[in-house]
């Protein structure tokens, strides 16, 4: 079914997920949260990766369960192959959506921080060429990228957000569950639409070498992440107050060019550190590009994935380019939240309860 360097193991199944679900959205998502809840964003992050483990769970058990097939091929066995290839065809959408999202997220922080003259298709067009280069020699390759990136770059954003712990203002916080606690739990709830890169795994496990270690590979694959995510949306609300951290486009490099850290060997550490996020962005990329192409070489039979790599790079481009400002951004892609919610756990769970009914799996 895979040619023999597609197959990984749960270390790298582990960085690729890490990479994948480190992005620039990370850098923003305190300012989401403060203009949902104010200042009991992090508990409301904190709760949402409780109900994010109950997605995860579903997601994993109905891989694991047909660990010999993708999902654009076990999702025919349980509900037909009408159906089954429509629910393909809403997970490929979604994956091309955040894709675009994703990628124009970047291509704005690039713009705003670093190369303000630059037009934006030039760094598309640079991001998307490692991508379609990254992903044409398959998995493994991919995989290894995403290794040396978490181990290079991860631990200088984190030291440098640890940095940043002692200039956090407690009162910034204040007063607890302002809004009521029906907001924070509907805001921890829709999150559940954020959690696009974990359905990674559901074209992810038949590529494992070990498919019985998914839910391993998957839990350290969120929760390095989510640490580093808390630690951001700490800092963030925490020096900036919630009101500036609604306001920012990037609160997280908001924070460095605000401060002056004492020891800082860069003159504009918020360059630097924005810098080293736009690198994390190109595993990011490249593992939605190809969970949507393999899936789509699934859909269609095809031997090969990558006679569909330059068609989706085209279609993300398009869609990417289509927001003309911040605020359009911002309203164009507000649907991926609950289209999210139904991708990350309605489908899967709808599926998962209809494979156990009819007994179907892989032996």
């Amino acid at each position: 079914m895979f040619r023999d360097n597609d197959k990984i193991n749960t270390e790298e199944t582990t960085f690729f997920i890490i990479a994948s679900t480190i992005e620039v959205g990370t850098l923003t998502v305190s300012g989401n949260l403060a203009k949902e809840v104010g200042p009991d964003a992090w508990l409301a992050f904190l709760i949402g990766n409780l109900f994010t483990l109950i997605a995860i769970f579903i997601i994993v058990k109905l891989a694991q369960r047909f660990y010999k097939h993708g999902f654009a091929e076990f999702s025919r066995i349980i509900a037909g192959p009408v159906i089954g290839w429509i629910l393909s065809a809403v997970l490929v959408v979604y994956w091309i959506a955040v894709s675009a999202r994703v990628m124009r997220a970047s291509t704005d922080l690039v713009r705003t921080t670093l190369l303000d003259r630059t037009p934006i298709w030039v760094i598309v067009f640079s991001i998307m060429l490692i991508a379609v280069y990254l992903c044409w020699n398959g998995l493994e390759p991919l995989c290894r990228v995403s290794l040396t990136t978490v181990v290079v770059i991860l631990p200088l954003i984190t030291l440098i957000t640890l940095s940043l712990l002692s200039k956090v203002k407690i009162d910034n916080f204040l007063p607890f569950l302002a809004e009521g606690p029906q907001k924070v739990l509907k805001s921890a709830i829709m999150q559940l639409g954020d959690i696009e890169e974990m359905t990674f795994l559901l074209f992810l496990v038949p590529f494992m070498k070990k498919p019985e270690k998914a839910m391993k590979a998957a839990l350290f694959g969120l929760y390095i992440p989510v640490f580093l995510a808390f630690l951001s949306i700490v800092t963030q609300i925490g020096i900036l107050g919630v009101e500036l951290t609604k306001i920012y486009l990037s609160p997280g490099v908001a924070v460095l060019e605000e401060l002056q850290l004492p020891g800082a060997f860069v003159e504009r550490l918020g360059v630097a550190y924005s810098g080293l996020w736009i690198i994390l962005v190109f595993p990011t990329i490249c593992g939605l590009l190809y969970a949507i192409v393999v899936t789509l070489s699934q859909m269609f039979g095809t031997k090969s994935h990558r006679p569909f790599i330059i068609p989706v790079v085209i279609l993300t481009y398009i869609i990417s380019i289509i927001p003309g400002n911040t605020l359009e951004f911002e309203k164009f892609f507000m649907f991926l939240e609950p289209y999210g919610l139904i991708v990350s756990f309605v489908i899967p769970l709808l599926l998962y309860i209809t494979a156990v009914i009819r007994g179907v799996k892989d032996e």
